[in-house]
C-alpha cells in the first residue's frame, strides 16, 4: 500500500476510524488515510456546476441536493472561496459636472 498523497510505501497503522476501518499514517508527509476510502473527491465538473449554482444565488440546500454533495462540504467550500477574494475594494471618484 501506498501513500495517496506521496506515494510512499513508508506508512504505518495508526487506529481505527469511528466506522472501524484500519487507518494508516505516513511517515513521510503525516497524512492519514484509510485502505479502501468510501469518498471520492468532488470532480471538477460538480465544482463549476456548483459555482454556477452559488451565482445564479440559489439556497446551498439546493445546491447540495442538485449536485449531490453534503451540505457541510458546501459550506467549507463556499467558506474558502471567500477567504480568497480580495478583501480591498477599488472606489474610482466620479467627475462631477457643475
Amino acid at each position: 500500500m501506498n501513500c495517496p498523497q506521496c506515494n510512499s510505501n513508508n506508512i504505518v497503522k495508526n487506529g481505527h476510524t469511528h466506522y472501524g476501518k484500519q487507518r494508516f499514517r505516513c511517515q513521510e508527509c503525516r497524512r492519514q488515510f484509510g485502505e479502501n476510502p468510501t469518498r471520492q473527491p468532488i470532480d471538477e465538473a460538480t465544482r463549476s456546476l456548483i459555482e454556477k449554482l452559488l451565482k445564479e444565488r440559489l439556497a446551498l440546500a439546493a445546491i447540495a441536493r442538485v449536485t449531490g454533495v453534503s451540505e457541510r462540504w458546501l459550506q467549507m467550500y463556499v467558506n474558502q472561496k471567500y477567504y480568497l477574494l480580495p478583501k480591498q475594494v477599488e472606489v474610482t471618484q466620479k467627475n462631477r459636472v457643475g
